[in-house]
């Protein structure tokens, strides 16, 4: 799959306020972006990523001051979710107030970094498979290194997967990934990879 099929992307980020969240933010937080952005269900190549947050003992996550939502989209939609600044979001009873917004290219990386990745195998030498797959399919060359197990619920269905860091990738192969993502659920904020400036944190 050459880059030149893939439209450009842009992330989209939101000033974030709030006090908490559930563990199981996810899919709560999709359904209240789709109720502020009708249009996000007919975009397959929308993603969320995951919110930094605390989390806590309590069954809660906690919010950062500096907390932000950041959507991977389109260039041509990168204007239209501009709507969600000054948007309160429910998520799951929790209000999210939605702040100034500002948009950034997706630049190429030589390592990159996703915390969740899902293929749909649960059993790891497999995902390895289905991402040596994928990067195949796309013409990318380079390295990965699988991490720590992922599970999470997400409209009454247990989701799975792992941490996932590839490196050793040319500019060009490391934005050709940031622009497609890797495996399902990137409105969930799985596959959306990011930069990377160190192999670590993959427990």
């Amino acid at each position: 799959m050459a880059e030149a099929c893939m439209p450009e992307m842009l992330d989209v980020a939101f000033a974030l306020a709030g006090e908490n969240l559930p563990t199981e933010h996810r899919w709560p937080l999709w359904q209240a972006l789709v109720n502020a952005l009708p249009w996000l269900t007919d975009e397959p190549l929308a993603g969320v990523h995951g919110l930094r947050v605390i989390e806590s003992d309590y069954g809660v996550s906690l919010l950062p001051r500096r907390a932000k939502l950041i959507l991977r989209l389109p260039l041509g939609r990168a204007r239209a979710a501009a709507a969600l600044s000054g948007c309160r979001l429910d998520v799951a009873g929790q209000g999210l107030l939605v702040g100034a917004h500002q948009i950034s290219p997706v630049r190429g990386a030589t390592t990159l970094y996703s915390d969740f990745v899902i293929t749909g195998s649960v059993d790891e030498l497999d995902f390895c498979r289905d991402i040596e797959a994928e990067l195949a399919t796309l013409g990318v060359r380079g390295r990965s290194i699988c991490g720590g197990r992922r599970a999470m619920r997400a409209n009454d269905h247990l989701l799975t997967g792992f941490a996932l860091v590839l490196h050793d990738l040319s500019e060009a192969h490391g934005r050709l990934l940031m622009q497609a993502g890797l495996g399902r659920e990137h409105r969930l904020g799985c596959g959306i990879l990011v930069q990377h400036k160190a192999i670590t944190g993959l427990a």
